[in-house]
Order: structure tokens, then sequence, then C-alpha cells
């Protein structure tokens, strides 16, 4: 992600075509009449950016008609990202006053949250600053929030303050930014191109904001406006795989886009950083933090995290758990269905990569054959139900008995047996995405879907009852008979076992935003062995300083057996030093492989996977 990308108009991809259909409206005045009453409170915010000075994001809020008292509460954690954030450490000089200037109390009455005094004022203003206080963390270029000499992703959550009890209410911001820089943004421009509009709290927050030098391609994907937002740290460089970038997403947006229909939006920005983070979406955007050399000159690498976060736009930013919307910030919120939400939507993102031609059949029969393999080489996958893991990623793994697995890697493999089970039993009639498209039209709405609604929305899409599967396979944890299920589409799994140096130390997301990552201490491994213990935090792995998982598997991935491996990590809030020697271990290894004879009916539901063919519309 540096500044690698030459510029929209050389690639001649402005778009031009119209927007895809959208929602109706419920009424003609909708149309133009802004649905709020004069005195209810109306909130508008000012972000700056002050020249020289990259500490921290300067908030002011403008609040007409507040409340008094006015609670004021930034958000504990953001939906997609779930963990605490403790954001209110990262607030800092809250003050409050008068539209006229006459100080207000302020009193901290929680973590998260502030109570103004308005003392009747008609209107107040609020101002903060907002920043994580590692100011090396702070100036690292990432996914979701950070602020450098050249740019800046600003994160709603852990930005806007929320007036309690207003979070439907409509609001603007306004950015005071150093000369030259720009903004990139789902948010409604206005005429004013330093102001943006909001409907709610909810969109404001669900919209983060690139802002400083950085590179933007337009394109159009099944005739709506996409745009692409590159921060490669202000270089001022070229590259030369800009053409294939942008190929890249618009195959990712065009396949996605045709398996509902349309899109649910007016435009979508994609915005990039080079960076570390992985990717978060978000309503009409998604921020995606991968490394610059990738984007630089090998963008393939940036395909999986891609056609992921975009499949978000409908599977959980709208197809949603009911736990899931209206959201509460000030607590965890659970839901036993975060392996549909976001490990069907790993599934769904081989199936976008091959039906767009970015990948192979054969890519993708590698990639879930190394799938199932790394689930048949999961102790925990015996112990900790789909459902199980996706209610307690909120808890410190000794709930499961220190057991961890991935509602990622579960609901991945869950959507490609629902979706091969449902091609067999309807002769490739129907398919999951009958039912993901069933999902979108009855549960994006007001709504969203509990366990007995999904079992419903396969029954009443495709015909299966389900039943039994979901007893033993997302409510339970039986050994998933792979062959019953692989032989519709001519497959079947192999699995074999190879020695392999047993440096294996697992990693678990930080507890808090922004923490260090914990240990997951692989049941048998030489580490656990040594001592290592699942939800410790990882400090450094053989002199390398641990920020997240991808520096414990790049570290490890050259230790040979017999190899020695230092690890310093913090316990119970103590420093403590474990060392051991690299074993060797079995790994488990599953590929899949044609049956030698191959029917019809097989031939013709594989193509229905890969190319999209079969099922109903």
């Amino acid at each position: 992600m540096k500044a690698l990308f030459a510029s929209c108009s050389l690639l001649a991809l402005v778009c031009a075509a119209p927007a895809g259909a959208q929602t109706p409206l419920s009424g003609y005045a909708d149309a133009f009449i802004q649905q709020y009453r004069r005195p209810d409170p109306k909130v508008d915010y000012t972000i700056t950016v002050r020249d020289g000075d990259r500490a921290a994001y300067f908030v002011e809020l403008r609040i007409a008609n507040p409340p008094n008292p006015a609670r004021l509460v930034i958000p504990n954690w953001a939906p997609g990202a779930y963990r605490l954030m403790d954001s209110g450490k990262n607030i800092a000089g809250v003050t409050a006053s008068t539209a006229a200037g006459d100080a207000l109390p302020v009193t901290n009455d929680s973590e998260i949250s502030w109570t103004v005094d308005t003392k009747g004022a008609v209107g107040i203003v609020v101002r903060y600053s907002a920043a994580v206080r590692d100011s090396v963390q702070w100036r690292r270029p990432n996914n979701r929030w950070f602020l450098r000499a050249t740019s800046g992703i600003i994160d709603g959550p852990r930005t806007y303050m929320y007036l309690d009890g207003w979070k439907l209410a409509p609001a603007y911001v306004t950015f005071r930014l150093p000369a030259g820089w720009r903004i990139g943004t789902g948010l409604v421009p206005t005429t004013d191109s330093s102001t943006y509009w909001a409907p709610s709290y909810d969109v404001l927050i669900d919209s983060p904001v690139l802002v400083g030098r950085f590179l933007s391609y337009r394109f159009t994907a099944a005739g709506v406006p996409h745009r692409a937002v590159v921060d490669l740290g202000g270089g001022g460089q070229t590259t030369r795989a800009a053409r294939v970038f942008v190929d890249m997403l618009r195959r990712i947006s065009e396949t996605a886009i045709g398996i509902f229909g349309n899109a649910p939006y007016k435009d979508y920005t994609y915005i990039f950083v080079g960076g570390r983070g992985g990717g978060l979406e978000h309503l009409n955007s998604t921020t995606i933090g991968v490394s610059a050399d990738v984007l630089a000159q090998r963008p393939a690498g940036a395909e999986a995290v891609s056609a992921h976060e975009f499949f978000h736009t409908w599977n959980v930013k709208r197809i949603r758990p009911v736990e899931l919307g209206p959201f509460d910030y000030e607590r965890p919120v659970r839901t036993l269905n975060l392996w549909v939400s976001e490990g069907v939507t790993e599934y769904y993102t081989e199936v976008v990569l091959v039906r767009s031609g970015l990948n192979t059949p054969g890519d993708f029969a590698r990639h879930l054959g190394d799938a199932i393999g790394n689930h048949r080489g999961s102790a925990a996958r015996l112990v900790v139900s789909p459902e199980r893991s996706s209610w307690t990623v909120w808890d410190s793994p000794e709930v499961n008995d220190s057991y961890t697995i991935s509602y990622y890697l579960q609901g991945e493999l869950l959507g490609f047996l629902l979706d091969l089970a449902i091609r067999d039993s309807t002769g490739n009639a129907k398919s999951l995405d009958d039912v993901m498209r069933h999902l979108f039209d009855h549960f994006a709405g007001e709504r969203g879907f509990t366990s007995e609604d999904l079992r419903g929305a396969i029954r009443a899409a495709a015909g299966p009852d389900l039943q039994d599967f979901w007893r033993r396979y997302v409510s339970g944890t039986t050994e998933i008979p792979w062959d019953d299920y692989l032989k519709a589409a001519g497959w079947s799994v192999r699995f074999s076992e190879e020695p392999a140096p047993d440096a294996r130390i697992g990693t678990i997301t930080p507890t808090v935003q922004g923490g260090r990552w914990r240990a997951a201490a692989v049941p048998g491994s030489a580490a656990q062995a040594a001592g290592l213990v699942t939800g410790d935090e990882l400090v450094r792995v053989n002199g390398r300083d641990i920020l997240d998982g991808g520096d414990v598997t790049a570290v490890l991935r050259g230790v040979p057996s017999g190899g020695p491996v230092t690890v310093h990590v913090i316990r119970a809030g103590q420093p403590v030093t474990i060392r051991f020697t690299a074993g060797t271990y079995r790994r488990v290894r599953a590929v899949l492989t044609d049956l030698p004879d191959q029917t019809d009916r097989m031939r013709r539901i594989r193509a229905g996977i890969l190319t999209g063919g079969g099922g109903g519309r």
C-alpha cells in the first residue's frame, strides 16, 4: 500500500453509470422531509487535525436543544470487532460550555461516559481529544485508528461520543485538516467539501474516514459507483499493478452483487492502508490493512481480505443476528451465530474468488482441503461447537477449558456442507445462494435473524429440514463425515499425517482493542509442555516483538525440529520467560480428490458451486 498507484484518469475508470436498485421509500414525503422534530436535540461534530500536531484528533460537539443532564458516551466496542476497547482511556480533556462560552460542570460518571449539567442552555459545546496514548502505536499505520505525519484513519467508535438516548438523530461532521489533505469515506458528502452527513449515530460510527495524502481510483461494478482510496504513506510513488488492483476489486464487487441481484448502497468505498490490521466491514465501505508491498506489486495478496470484507456488505451488515442491532455500545453483546456472520462469509470469500476468475477451481479445492485439514487437526473441534465458539468470543479461553477454535473456520466449513447438502437434496435446483437471498429479503431490515429463523430460511428457500445437521454439527461437536457430503460434487477427502517441527503457538486476539495478543497453548505441543498457558500475553518470541498474530507465525515458521524457542509473556501482570526446544509432531493434511466415477449430477453440482449455476432466483 505505498504510493505506488497511478491516478484514476490514467485507467479510464471514471464511473458514469447510474446506481443499482435501492430499497424503496415508505412514502412520498420521505424523499424530501428529514424525519425529526424541531425540538429534538441535534448533534454536529468537528474533527480537527492540527498543523504540526499528530498527538490526537481534536473533537468538538455542538448540541442544540440538549437534555439536562446530557450524558455523553464513547462506545466500548465496535461492531465487527468483538472485544472491548477500554475506549475511555483514549479520551482526554473533556470540557463543556454554553454556546456563549460559559463553562459547564462535567462529571466523569463511568469509564466511558460523561454527564454535562447544561443549566438549561439551549445549546452546548463539548470538546475533547481522542488518541491512543502510546505515541509509537498511535503513529503506526493500520486499518482501524491512527494518525501520522501524512495521513490517518478516524475510527468512529473511538472518536465520536454519542448523546445518550439520541443515537437515531442525524448529524453533520466537519473535518479541519492540514493543507493538501483529502477525505475518503462512505459518509454522504455535502456542498461543503469538508462536511459530511450521516442519518444516525450508528451510520456515523460505521463510516470510517481516511484523511491525508492518498491515491484514489474510481470504477463501476454492476452499474454502481465504487472507488478505492489507498494510503501508502504519501511518498508519491507509482505502481506497476494499478490496473490489476482495480480489476481485482471490480471482479469481486460484480461477483458478490451478482449473488444477491443488486447492491444495497448507492456507492461503495474500499479504504486501503499500507500497514497491519486485516479488514473490518462497514455499511458502504471497508478498511483493509495489508503490507504496502502486496498492494504495490502483488495485489493478489489482498484478494481474500477484500472479498471477505465486501461480502460482509450483505452478511452481517444487513443480514445480521437479531442481537447485533440496534447496538448496545456499553457492554458485550452475545450471539450464537457468529459462525454464520463471519464463517459463512469466509466460505463465500472462496466462492467469490473462484466465480470471479481470480482463483481457479483447483485453488478452491486446495483451500477447502486445507480448511478441512486444519479442522481435523484441532482437538477443540470435538469440544467447542460453532455456537459455543460464537457465544464465548468475549470470554477468556478458560470458559472452554482452554480449548480454542475459530468460528471463522467452523462456519466456513459448515457453509460448504450446507451448500453441498442443499444442492444434493434439490438436484442442484437450489443452493446456499438461495438461502442468503431469502435472509436478505426477510432479515436485513428492522429485525435480524434467530437460529430458528436461519433454519426456517433453509426450509423456505431450499427445502431440506436440517434439524439433525444442526444438532450434530452446529450445536454439537460430532465428528463430521466429510465424504457423505463431498460425494455430491464428486469429491472425496484424503487425510494424511506428516512429520513437522513442533514450535506451535496459537494466537488469540487481545482482550481489549490495542492490547497484547495472547497465546493459545496447543494441546500436546512442546510449548504447552514447557509451561505456556492459553491466555498468556505475548511480548516477544525469539527476540521479535509481537504486534499481532502474524509476527508469531513469521518467527516460528523458520524454526526447525530441535531449534530453540524463547517466549516472553505477561501472566497475571508479571513477566514470564518460557524456553523450549522444538520437537516433532504429526501434522494433519487434507486433500480434496475427484471420485473416480463422476456422474452428470456430480458435475452439475460442482459446476454450480464454482460458477453460480443452478439454484433459483
